[in-house]
């Protein structure tokens, strides 16, 4: 399933008779961003919820912050970065 908004696609790919859907990614420039302490049990999905008014938008997040991997819930007290829509 691909969100509506986020940085991927949909495609087919055909291979030996074989056609398969896959996702494709495109890339996109963030200009600016903030950033916050994050507080007991936040995940990527709340703090865009929070922020950015749309859960959906976590990936934006996770792509400002490479270094984090993607977990469940972010360490309270660690320091991320949030764009500006």
């Amino acid at each position: 399933m691909i969100i509506k908004g986020s940085r991927y696609s949909e495609t087919t790919e055909t291979r030996n008779e074989d056609t398969k859907v896959i996702a494709t990614g495109k890339s996109y420039t963030i200009d600016s961003y903030f950033s916050i302490v994050t507080k007991q049990y936040e995940t990527f999905s709340s703090i865009a919820a929070d922020h950015l008014k749309d859960p959906t938008l976590y990936w934006k997040i996770a792509d400002l912050n490479k270094s984090l991997g993607f977990p469940d819930f972010i360490t309270q007290g660690t320091v991320i970065k949030v764009p500006f829509k």
